[in-house]
Protein backbone atom coordinates (compact mmCIF):
# COMPACT_ATOMS: atom_id res chain seq x y z
CA UNK A 1 0.00 0.00 0.00
CA UNK A 2 1.32 3.43 -0.94
CA UNK A 3 1.08 6.43 1.36
CA UNK A 4 -0.79 8.85 -0.94
CA UNK A 5 -3.23 8.30 -3.78
CA UNK A 6 -3.18 11.09 -6.36
CA UNK A 7 -6.35 11.29 -8.46
CA UNK A 8 -5.92 13.16 -11.75
CA UNK A 9 -9.08 13.65 -13.86
CA UNK A 10 -8.06 14.04 -17.51
CA UNK A 11 -10.16 15.47 -20.33
CA UNK A 12 -8.66 17.02 -23.47
CA UNK A 13 -5.66 18.65 -21.82
CA UNK A 14 -2.86 17.49 -24.11
CA UNK A 15 -1.13 20.89 -23.96
CA UNK A 16 -0.85 20.82 -20.16
CA UNK A 17 -0.78 17.16 -19.20
CA UNK A 18 2.95 16.52 -19.47
CA UNK A 19 3.83 19.30 -17.04
CA UNK A 20 1.25 17.96 -14.60
CA UNK A 21 2.51 14.37 -14.80
CA UNK A 22 6.16 15.44 -14.61
CA UNK A 23 5.39 17.26 -11.36
CA UNK A 24 3.89 14.05 -9.94
CA UNK A 25 6.55 11.54 -10.93
CA UNK A 26 9.26 13.86 -9.60
CA UNK A 27 7.72 14.32 -6.16
CA UNK A 28 10.20 13.92 -3.30
CA UNK A 29 7.71 11.50 -1.73
CA UNK A 30 8.09 8.36 -3.83
CA UNK A 31 5.57 6.15 -2.05
CA UNK A 32 2.53 7.23 -4.07
CA UNK A 33 0.06 5.89 -6.60
CA UNK A 34 -1.05 8.12 -9.47
CA UNK A 35 -4.59 7.37 -10.65
CA UNK A 36 -5.15 9.09 -14.00
CA UNK A 37 -8.82 8.99 -14.97
CA UNK A 38 -9.26 9.53 -18.70
CA UNK A 39 -12.79 10.93 -18.82
CA UNK A 40 -13.36 10.17 -22.50
CA UNK A 41 -10.69 12.45 -23.98
CA UNK A 42 -10.86 12.99 -27.75
CA UNK A 43 -7.41 14.58 -28.18
CA UNK A 44 -3.99 13.00 -27.57
CA UNK A 45 -4.33 12.95 -23.76
CA UNK A 46 -4.88 9.19 -23.68
CA UNK A 47 -1.71 8.52 -25.68
CA UNK A 48 0.31 10.71 -23.32
CA UNK A 49 -1.07 8.87 -20.32
CA UNK A 50 0.14 5.53 -21.65
CA UNK A 51 3.55 6.96 -22.53
CA UNK A 52 3.93 8.04 -18.90
CA UNK A 53 2.49 4.79 -17.59
CA UNK A 54 5.23 2.92 -19.45
CA UNK A 55 7.82 5.19 -17.85
CA UNK A 56 6.55 4.94 -14.27
CA UNK A 57 4.85 1.91 -12.75
CA UNK A 58 3.13 4.08 -10.12
CA UNK A 59 0.82 5.46 -12.81
CA UNK A 60 -2.49 3.74 -13.48
CA UNK A 61 -4.67 4.75 -16.42
CA UNK A 62 -8.37 4.39 -15.69
CA UNK A 63 -10.62 4.90 -18.71
CA UNK A 64 -14.30 5.81 -18.64
CA UNK A 65 -16.93 7.50 -20.77
CA UNK A 66 -17.20 11.24 -20.29
CA UNK A 67 -19.07 12.17 -17.13
CA UNK A 68 -17.41 15.38 -16.02
CA UNK A 69 -14.92 16.35 -13.35
CA UNK A 70 -16.92 15.13 -10.35
CA UNK A 71 -17.59 11.76 -11.95
CA UNK A 72 -13.89 11.34 -12.74
CA UNK A 73 -12.85 12.23 -9.19
CA UNK A 74 -15.39 9.82 -7.71
CA UNK A 75 -14.29 7.09 -10.12
CA UNK A 76 -10.62 7.54 -9.22
CA UNK A 77 -11.47 7.51 -5.52
CA UNK A 78 -12.93 4.00 -5.90
CA UNK A 79 -9.49 2.71 -6.92
CA UNK A 80 -7.53 4.54 -4.22
CA UNK A 81 -5.70 2.23 -1.81
CA UNK A 82 -3.72 4.75 0.25
CA UNK A 83 -4.77 6.25 3.59
CA UNK A 84 -4.31 9.77 2.16
CA UNK A 85 -5.76 11.19 -1.06
CA UNK A 86 -5.19 14.35 -3.07
CA UNK A 87 -6.85 15.64 -6.25
CA UNK A 88 -4.83 17.35 -8.96
CA UNK A 89 -6.48 18.96 -11.98
CA UNK A 90 -4.62 17.90 -15.10
CA UNK A 91 -3.90 21.45 -16.29
CA UNK A 92 -2.22 22.29 -12.97
CA UNK A 93 0.88 20.93 -11.23
CA UNK A 94 2.48 20.43 -7.83
CA UNK A 95 5.59 21.81 -6.22
CA UNK A 96 8.23 19.04 -5.78
CA UNK A 97 7.77 18.62 -2.02
CA UNK A 98 3.99 19.01 -1.99
CA UNK A 99 3.02 15.43 -1.20
CA UNK A 100 5.85 14.93 1.26
CA UNK A 101 5.02 18.06 3.27
CA UNK A 102 1.26 17.56 3.22
CA UNK A 103 1.40 13.90 4.24
CA UNK A 104 3.97 14.68 6.95
CA UNK A 105 1.57 17.24 8.40
CA UNK A 106 -1.22 14.64 8.51
CA UNK A 107 1.17 12.17 10.16
CA UNK A 108 2.29 14.74 12.70
CA UNK A 109 -1.13 16.12 13.66
CA UNK A 110 -3.51 13.22 13.06
CA UNK A 111 -5.78 15.70 11.25
CA UNK A 112 -8.43 14.58 8.78
CA UNK A 113 -7.33 17.07 6.17
CA UNK A 114 -4.52 19.53 5.55
CA UNK A 115 -4.88 22.74 3.56
CA UNK A 116 -1.92 24.39 1.84
CA UNK A 117 -1.25 27.67 0.06
CA UNK A 118 -1.46 28.05 -3.72
CA UNK A 119 0.43 29.72 -6.55
CA UNK A 120 -2.12 31.23 -8.95
CA UNK A 121 -0.77 31.71 -12.47
CA UNK A 122 -2.16 34.18 -15.01
CA UNK A 123 -1.24 33.25 -18.58
CA UNK A 124 -2.20 36.62 -20.11
CA UNK A 125 0.16 38.63 -17.92
CA UNK A 126 2.66 35.84 -17.20
CA UNK A 127 2.46 36.66 -13.51
CA UNK A 128 1.67 34.66 -10.41
CA UNK A 129 0.45 35.41 -6.93
CA UNK A 130 0.25 33.45 -3.71
CA UNK A 131 -3.13 32.64 -2.24
CA UNK A 132 -2.25 32.16 1.41
CA UNK A 133 -4.30 30.78 4.26
CA UNK A 134 -4.82 32.81 7.42
CA UNK A 135 -4.27 29.97 9.86
CA UNK A 136 -1.10 28.84 11.60
CA UNK A 137 0.52 25.54 10.67
CA UNK A 138 1.64 25.11 14.28
CA UNK A 139 -1.77 23.96 15.53
CA UNK A 140 -4.94 22.24 14.34
CA UNK A 141 -8.46 23.63 14.08
CA UNK A 142 -12.08 22.54 14.10
CA UNK A 143 -14.98 24.18 12.33
CA UNK A 144 -16.99 24.27 15.55
CA UNK A 145 -14.35 26.41 17.24
CA UNK A 146 -13.56 28.40 14.08
CA UNK A 147 -16.82 28.85 12.13
CA UNK A 148 -15.33 31.75 10.19
CA UNK A 149 -13.26 29.14 8.36
CA UNK A 150 -16.24 28.74 6.02
CA UNK A 151 -15.67 32.32 4.86
CA UNK A 152 -11.89 32.00 4.47
CA UNK A 153 -11.14 28.60 2.94
CA UNK A 154 -10.95 28.14 -0.84
CA UNK A 155 -13.74 26.01 -2.27
CA UNK A 156 -11.16 24.10 -4.27
CA UNK A 157 -10.63 20.36 -3.87
CA UNK A 158 -7.04 20.61 -5.03
CA UNK A 159 -5.22 22.62 -2.34
CA UNK A 160 -5.94 19.95 0.23
CA UNK A 161 -4.87 16.45 1.22
CA UNK A 162 -7.46 14.28 2.93
CA UNK A 163 -7.72 11.06 4.83
CA UNK A 164 -9.60 8.82 2.43
CA UNK A 165 -11.72 7.73 5.37
CA UNK A 166 -13.14 11.27 5.63
CA UNK A 167 -14.96 10.65 2.35
CA UNK A 168 -15.75 6.99 2.95
CA UNK A 169 -17.05 7.12 6.52
CA UNK A 170 -19.28 10.12 5.80
CA UNK A 171 -20.45 8.94 2.37
CA UNK A 172 -19.25 12.15 0.72
CA UNK A 173 -18.68 12.27 -3.04
CA UNK A 174 -18.54 15.06 -5.60
CA UNK A 175 -21.97 15.95 -7.10
CA UNK A 176 -22.05 14.59 -10.64
CA UNK A 177 -23.22 16.69 -13.58
CA UNK A 178 -22.54 20.12 -12.10
CA UNK A 179 -19.97 22.86 -12.39
CA UNK A 180 -18.81 24.46 -9.10
CA UNK A 181 -18.84 20.97 -7.57
CA UNK A 182 -16.26 22.00 -4.96
CA UNK A 183 -18.76 24.45 -3.46
CA UNK A 184 -21.09 21.50 -2.94
CA UNK A 185 -18.41 19.30 -1.33
CA UNK A 186 -15.61 21.13 0.49
CA UNK A 187 -17.77 22.50 3.29
CA UNK A 188 -19.26 19.08 4.00
CA UNK A 189 -15.72 17.82 4.52
CA UNK A 190 -14.85 20.78 6.77
CA UNK A 191 -17.90 20.06 8.90
CA UNK A 192 -17.08 16.37 9.27
CA UNK A 193 -13.34 16.75 9.87
CA UNK A 194 -12.41 16.13 13.49
CA UNK A 195 -9.38 18.37 13.03
CA UNK A 196 -7.91 20.48 10.22
CA UNK A 197 -4.23 21.31 9.70
CA UNK A 198 -2.39 23.80 7.49
CA UNK A 199 0.89 24.11 5.64
CA UNK A 200 1.81 27.79 5.25
CA UNK A 201 3.61 27.35 1.96
CA UNK A 202 2.36 27.27 -1.66
CA UNK A 203 2.45 23.63 -2.77
CA UNK A 204 -0.08 23.72 -5.63
CA UNK A 205 0.20 25.61 -8.93
CA UNK A 206 -3.17 26.67 -10.35
CA UNK A 207 -3.54 27.94 -13.92
CA UNK A 208 -6.26 30.54 -13.46
CA UNK A 209 -6.98 31.83 -16.95
CA UNK A 210 -6.13 29.15 -19.48
CA UNK A 211 -8.28 29.24 -22.65
CA UNK A 212 -11.34 27.04 -22.25
CA UNK A 213 -11.29 27.13 -18.45
CA UNK A 214 -14.93 26.35 -17.64
CA UNK A 215 -14.98 28.62 -14.59
CA UNK A 216 -14.24 31.63 -16.81
CA UNK A 217 -17.26 31.33 -19.13
CA UNK A 218 -20.97 32.09 -18.82
CA UNK A 219 -23.86 30.03 -20.12
CA UNK A 220 -26.87 28.13 -18.80
CA UNK A 221 -24.55 26.12 -16.57
CA UNK A 222 -24.05 29.29 -14.53
CA UNK A 223 -27.18 28.15 -12.68
CA UNK A 224 -25.09 25.32 -11.22
CA UNK A 225 -23.70 27.78 -8.69
CA UNK A 226 -27.19 27.89 -7.17
CA UNK A 227 -27.48 24.10 -7.21
CA UNK A 228 -24.18 23.69 -5.41
CA UNK A 229 -24.89 26.42 -2.88
CA UNK A 230 -28.19 24.69 -2.16
CA UNK A 231 -26.38 21.36 -1.85
CA UNK A 232 -24.27 22.74 0.97
CA UNK A 233 -27.13 24.60 2.66
CA UNK A 234 -29.26 21.45 2.65
CA UNK A 235 -26.41 19.34 4.03
CA UNK A 236 -26.00 21.67 6.99
CA UNK A 237 -29.76 21.56 7.55
CA UNK A 238 -29.76 17.76 7.47
CA UNK A 239 -26.92 17.76 10.00
CA UNK A 240 -28.93 20.08 12.24
CA UNK A 241 -26.36 22.89 12.20
CA UNK A 242 -27.69 25.34 9.60
CA UNK A 243 -28.70 27.89 12.23
CA UNK A 244 -25.37 27.48 14.02
CA UNK A 245 -23.46 28.43 10.87
CA UNK A 246 -26.14 30.69 9.35
CA UNK A 247 -24.01 33.84 9.01
CA UNK A 248 -21.04 31.95 7.56
CA UNK A 249 -23.21 30.06 5.08
CA UNK A 250 -24.92 33.28 4.05
CA UNK A 251 -21.56 34.83 3.29
CA UNK A 252 -20.39 31.73 1.43
CA UNK A 253 -23.45 31.52 -0.81
CA UNK A 254 -23.76 35.24 -1.50
CA UNK A 255 -20.09 35.85 -2.27
CA UNK A 256 -19.93 32.92 -4.69
CA UNK A 257 -23.12 34.02 -6.44
CA UNK A 258 -21.95 37.63 -6.67
CA UNK A 259 -18.62 36.56 -8.15
CA UNK A 260 -20.51 34.55 -10.74
CA UNK A 261 -22.78 37.49 -11.53
CA UNK A 262 -19.69 39.45 -12.56
CA UNK A 263 -19.41 37.18 -15.60
CA UNK A 264 -22.61 38.69 -16.99
CA UNK A 265 -20.68 41.82 -18.02
CA UNK A 266 -19.66 40.26 -21.33
CA UNK A 267 -22.93 38.46 -22.14
CA UNK A 268 -24.98 40.01 -24.97
CA UNK A 269 -28.18 38.01 -24.40
CA UNK A 270 -30.00 40.38 -22.06
CA UNK A 271 -32.98 38.05 -21.57
CA UNK A 272 -30.66 35.25 -20.45
CA UNK A 273 -28.86 37.60 -18.08
CA UNK A 274 -32.00 39.17 -16.60
CA UNK A 275 -33.50 35.73 -15.92
CA UNK A 276 -30.26 34.63 -14.29
CA UNK A 277 -30.09 37.72 -12.08
CA UNK A 278 -33.69 37.15 -10.97
CA UNK A 279 -32.99 33.49 -10.19
CA UNK A 280 -29.88 34.37 -8.16
CA UNK A 281 -31.64 36.89 -5.96
CA UNK A 282 -34.72 34.71 -5.57
CA UNK A 283 -32.40 32.02 -4.22
CA UNK A 284 -30.60 34.43 -1.88
CA UNK A 285 -33.80 35.91 -0.44
CA UNK A 286 -35.36 32.47 0.03
CA UNK A 287 -32.34 31.08 1.86
CA UNK A 288 -31.45 34.26 3.74
CA UNK A 289 -34.44 36.59 4.26
CA UNK A 290 -32.30 39.16 6.10
CA UNK A 291 -29.91 39.66 3.15
CA UNK A 292 -27.87 41.87 2.69
CA UNK A 293 -27.26 42.03 6.44
CA UNK A 294 -24.36 39.77 7.36
CA UNK A 295 -21.79 39.42 10.12
CA UNK A 296 -19.12 39.17 7.40
CA UNK A 297 -18.71 41.89 4.74
CA UNK A 298 -20.25 40.55 1.52
CA UNK A 299 -19.25 43.82 -0.17
CA UNK A 300 -15.58 42.83 -0.48
CA UNK A 301 -14.46 44.88 -3.47
CA UNK A 302 -14.99 48.47 -4.58
CA UNK A 303 -17.87 47.88 -6.99
CA UNK A 304 -19.49 44.84 -5.39
CA UNK A 305 -22.46 46.96 -4.31
CA UNK A 306 -23.58 46.95 -7.96
CA UNK A 307 -23.79 43.16 -8.01
CA UNK A 308 -25.52 42.96 -4.63
CA UNK A 309 -28.74 44.58 -5.88
CA UNK A 310 -30.66 43.20 -8.88
CA UNK A 311 -32.02 46.50 -10.19
CA UNK A 312 -28.66 48.25 -9.85
CA UNK A 313 -26.98 45.40 -11.68
CA UNK A 314 -29.51 45.35 -14.52
CA UNK A 315 -29.19 49.12 -14.93
CA UNK A 316 -25.41 48.90 -14.95
CA UNK A 317 -25.41 46.13 -17.57
CA UNK A 318 -27.84 48.04 -19.83
CA UNK A 319 -25.66 51.16 -19.63
CA UNK A 320 -22.52 49.14 -20.24
CA UNK A 321 -24.10 47.49 -23.27
CA UNK A 322 -25.03 50.88 -24.79
CA UNK A 323 -21.52 52.24 -24.23
CA UNK A 324 -19.90 49.24 -25.91
CA UNK A 325 -22.04 49.18 -29.05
Amino acid sequence: MSKVSVVVPVYNVEDYLEKCLDSLIHQTLKDIEILCVDDGSTDHSNELLYIYKNRDSRIQVLEKTNGGLSDARNYGMKFATSPYIVFVDSDDFLEPQALEKASAKLDETGADLVIFDVYQYFMKTKTKEVIANRYSDEKTYTLKENPEMITRILNAAWNKMYRLSLFQENNITYPVGYLYEDLGTTYKLLLKAKSIAFVNEPLYDYLADRPGNITQSFNKKAYHILNMAEETMNYYREEGVFDQYYEELKYLACVNIIENLKKTRTVKDRKLVDEYIDACFAFIHTQFPDYPECRYPINRQKNDWIYMRPQALKAYLRTRSLLHR
